[in-house]
């Protein structure tokens, strides 16, 4: 793939603090609400003046393509039910098949995961010198700090102290941490600070960036064999040291990690399809097991070509 996914963050004017360290998160949801199929079809049905029953047909149709065995009664009844939680997810996400993440960013993911508060910080209210009884603009200074200050901020717990100048640093601070330990106020993960938090609470990046790569090259080389799919995508870097993408022929020393790395890749190509319906739904990031819509990798590559130009039309067979 010529041009990898780009894994640096753009940042934005507004307070982010809150949300600069999962926005990397939510870029990648966008690459993976491009993959869904279910999230394109919300974008069809959106887009169009269809009727109800037509809308059930498709979805149907979705779910029940190229499968051995028709979809159960309850399998109908869950995509159903599921395939609204999409179509609320692309309501509120939008069309993300050409919109660089920046600009979406501005437009949609600030009012969806961005803070509408200024980050915390230590404030310094008054300063009463010695042998002062007390601060003439106390009230005042306190007043402003709890009105306004401390408003902008989301009102968060925080402890009024009073600091005797005049002592060593380390021994001010070691008093000050016994305070804050004693208040026990929890600090929330990475995933949760933002106001709309991610379904994980550990964030791991790589496991999903693989993920990507292998159902992205599995749309560019729908007959390439898996194991050569593992190599590109990068999904076993201990296996591709012993494979060879030109070796045509089994050997001994290549035919078991052909096996395990095959095994890998379509292990991480069913976890890609499982991430793309989650966050569809509006679950992201998580692997949790749904319906899946069938994958045609045809028009999935075709929709990647929408925000990767580089990317080359087919000719048709």
């Amino acid at each position: 793939m010529k041009k990898e996914i780009n894994s640096s963050i753009p940042g934005r004017t507004m307070s982010d603090w809150s949300t600069k360290g999962i926005q990397g998160y939510v870029m990648l949801m966008l690459e993976f609400l491009r993959i869904s199929p279910s999230y394109a079809l919300a974008k069809k049905i959106r887009g169009s003046k269809l009727s109800e029953s037509k809308i059930k047909q498709l979805i149907i149709e979705l779910y029940s393509k190229e499968r051995r065995e028709p979809l159960s009664k309850t399998e109908i009844s869950q995509a159903l039910v599921d395939f609204n939680q999409v179509l609320e997810t692309y309501d509120l996400f939008g069309d993300v098949s050409k919109i660089p993440f920046k600009e979406w960013w501005l437009k949609r993911g600030v009012d969806i995961y961005g803070s509408p508060h200024n980050k915390p910080k230590v404030c310094q209210i008054a300063r009463i010198e010695k042998d002062e009884a007390f601060e003439p603009h106390f009230n005042k200074n306190l007043e402003q700090y709890l009105g306004k200050i401390r408003f902008t901020e989301g009102n968060p717990t925080s402890l009024v102290l009073g600091v005797p100048l005049g002592m060593p640093k380390s021994h001010l601070l070691r008093q000050i941490s016994k305070l804050i330990d004693l208040a026990e106020i929890p600090l929330p993960p990475k995933s949760q600070r933002a106001s709309r938090p991610l379904a994980a609470k550990r964030l791991r990046s790589e496991p999903l960036f693989i993920q990507l790569r292998t159902i992205m090259y599995r749309a560019r080389l729908p007959e390439a064999q898996l194991w050569k799919i593992g190599i590109h995508a990068k999904v076993s870097p201990k296996h591709s040291k012993v494979l060879n993408l030109e070796l045509k022929k089994k050997t001994a020393a290549s035919s078991q990690p052909k096996e395990h790395m095959a095994m890998l890749t379509s292990r991480a190509l069913l976890k890609a399809k499982y991430v793309a319906e989650n966050a569809a739904r509006g679950i992201y990031p998580s692997s949790k097991k749904v319906l899946i819509p069938h994958y045609d990798f045809n028009e999935l590559y075709e929709r990647m070509r929408l925000y990767r130009p580089e990317l080359r039309a087919r000719k048709p067979k």
